[in-house]
């Protein structure tokens, strides 16, 4: 199930990326043929695939197949994802579902439109997995109910987000103006996320039992052991269920839901089959230790913790990318379309970050968790032994799948060594639970110690000034090749200023004013930079006067007033300051910057030059 969440999500940040108009000049048509194309060229790649290792698997210890089915589902899920991004990036998929009534307007449909498309390639991975493997993997028959059953576990992981998202599609419709300063804001953001996450851990498991049609585990002994040991350990659960295997080798239990009045534990067939009742307790002490490790929340934390770094380091990391000499190059290069390499800029660093969190750091925690509910075992007489004997069983049904290395799973051998081992001494549990917290504050630390930069550059207005200065790269290039347009030279001097490099700025406004000296906009800037800039040396009051006298006859807007006040006032014209900074309030009592002339009013009065 997590290499199913770990695709999905992937899939999602795909399709959530995607550029807002076809590549170049593609038409819609030229989209709808490609992406057919695309389609056949994944079937075509899936049929040989699964027919190449069925032949393989032919003659050879059946204790191998499961092995090598596991492998081939890897190699097809991850090509799935390689298409459905030809079909984003190449293709214009996200272009073409927006061209449809209603996909525009609304993310919920939009998304579920474009997710439709991936959720079909992965009907041609069933259907040639179930045609090719269903006499030796045992998958449920016929091939529409194997699929059915795919699509609702499927369903029953993307549902989440879609939900969130036609929430917000709702609440953009009935509180469209709370809505846009609530996304605008970082706190903003992360207050929808911990909604998503807490309708993730209440709404969601309900739902997904449902679509993965669980049913009541009928009243038995097992049933009353399960019960007993729940209330022995203080677990509480809404229902215990068995959960339909869509393939015959799953022997497997799970819990789902972090509060107990949504909780479920679930058992598969095969595994009640497999082992006998007090085994089948033991791997419940395992899911229950989850529960009493407090292991989901501690999930919850890992993900929230990694969308706030990416909320405040990923535009920022996009900002320094798009100033680094190979990214510019390649966009004046024209080789790659501008939106199509700007899209690629967003997703693919956020995948490879993506992939490096999930796999290496949650993957370490997993891994430790998973090791701790198995030592939660330990904690009533027996069951030690008995989940000893279950995965013993287990590693026998799963014959070299079980024994592979898995990044969120110490491999059944391994599991089984650490259980012994911490059966003969004590001492093994209590150092691994005692480890494993020292681990976790670490992480918090790291976690404190990255997110304060992050948030000081934010605050800073850090991107801002990145994004200035990608501009002001862009304009540099241009001008090396059209040196004497004014146009250019007046917004590479405005670009300086923002970013605050004011030496830059005078030398590109003066330009600008020897190429055009009878551009207001000009001549303002100019002389707002040469009275107020850091620079003493730099400064001239006198010239400053005569440039936005100029500028202010030539177009006598209240900005350019403004700076004309300015002037007087540093020449120590008070009274003309004031005289020109009151009609400025009064001709235009409904200007967006009225605050800020009330204040250089105030100024003007109280203060000296």
């Amino acid at each position: 199930m997590y290499q199913s969440l770990f695709f999905y999500i992937v899939v999602i940040l795909i399709y959530s990326t995607h550029p807002t108009s076809p590549p170049g000049s593609i038409e819609t048509g030229t989209c709808l043929i490609l992406i057919a194309i695309l389609f056949l060229l994944f079937y075509g790649i899936v049929r040989r695939r699964c027919r190449a290792v069925y032949r393989r698997a032919v003659g050879r210890n059946r204790e191998t197949l499961p092995a090598l089915y596991d492998r081939l589902q890897l190699q097809l899920q991850t090509g799935a994802v390689i298409i459905f991004s030809g079909m984003v990036y190449g293709a214009g998929l996200g272009s073409v579902i927006e061209l449809l009534p209603l996909a525009a307007a609304s993310e919920g449909i939009n998304n579920l439109l474009g997710l439709s498309a991936f959720f079909l390639l992965q009907t041609i991975i069933w259907r040639e997995s179930h045609h090719n493997f269903a006499e030796k993997i045992v998958l449920i028959k016929p091939c529409s109910a194997y699929i059915k059953a795919r699509l609702h576990f499927a369903l029953g992981l993307m549902v989440p987000w879609l939900t969130l998202l036609f929430v917000i599609d709702l609440l953009n419709l009935l509180l469209p103006e709370y809505m846009a300063l609530l996304l605008q804001h970082p706190l903003g953001e992360i207050a929808i996320f911990i909604a998503f996450l807490i309708l993730f851990t209440t709404a969601t498991p309900p739902l997904l039992v449902h679509l993965w049609n669980c049913r009541k585990l009928p009243d038995s002994p097992l049933r009353q052991k399960i019960t007993a040991l729940c209330q022995r350990q203080k677990v509480g659960y809404r229902q215990i269920l068995l959960w339909p295997a869509f393939e015959g080798r799953m022997a497997t239990a799970a819990v789902v839901g972090a509060f107990s009045c949504s909780r479920y534990l679930l058992l598969t067939q095969d595994l009640i089959y497999l082992l006998d009742d007090e085994e089948i307790v033991a791997v419940t002490s395992h899911e229950l230790g989850h529960v009493r490790y407090h292991h989901l929340f501690l999930f919850l934390f890992f993900f929230l913790s990694f969308f706030i770094c990416n909320l405040l380091y990923y535009d920022l990391g996009i900002a320094w990318a798009l100033t680094t000499a190979p990214v510019v190059a390649l966009l004046e290069s024209g080789f790659v379309e501008e939106k199509i390499l700007l899209s690629c800029l967003e997703i693919f660093p956020l995948l490879t970050i993506y992939f490096l969190f999930f796999r290496y750091i949650f993957g370490f925690f997993l891994r430790n968790f998973e090791r701790q509910a198995d030592l939660a075992s330990l904690d009533l007489p027996g069951l030690g032994s008995e989940l000893v004997a279950a995965f013993t069983k287990l590693g026998l049904l799963l014959g070299e799948a079980g024994r592979k290395p898995n990044w969120h799973h110490f491999n059944i051998p391994q599991r089984i060594t650490f259980l012994k081992t911490a059966l003969k001494n004590p001492d093994v549990a209590r150092r691994h639970h005692r480890n494993l917290k020292r681990y976790l504050r670490l992480y918090v630390i790291v976690f404190i110690l990255i997110t304060l930069p992050g948030v000081y550059w934010q605050r800073h207005n850090m991107i801002e000034n990145l994004h200035y200065r990608y501009l002001s790269i862009r304009l540099e290039h241009l001008l090396q090749k059209e040196p004497g347009q004014p146009e250019l030279w007046f917004l590479l001097g405005s670009f300086y200023i923002e970013s605050k490099r004011e030496a830059k700025a005078l030398k590109a406004l003066h330009r600008a004013h020897q190429l055009n000296p009878d551009d207001p906009e000009t001549l303002n800037n100019l002389a707002w930079l040469l009275l107020t800039t850091k620079e003493q040396a730099t400064r001239d009051y006198n010239l400053a006067l005569n440039l936005a006298q100029k500028a202010a006859d030539l177009k006598p807007e209240p900005h350019i007033l403004d700076t004309l006040a300015e002037a007087c006032w540093r020449l120590n014209n008070t009274e003309m300051a004031i005289a020109i900074e009151g009609g400025i309030l009064k001709n235009s009592p409904d200007s967006k910057r009225r605050e800020y002339y009330i204040k250089q009013l105030s100024k003007f009065k109280q203060h000296r030059p």
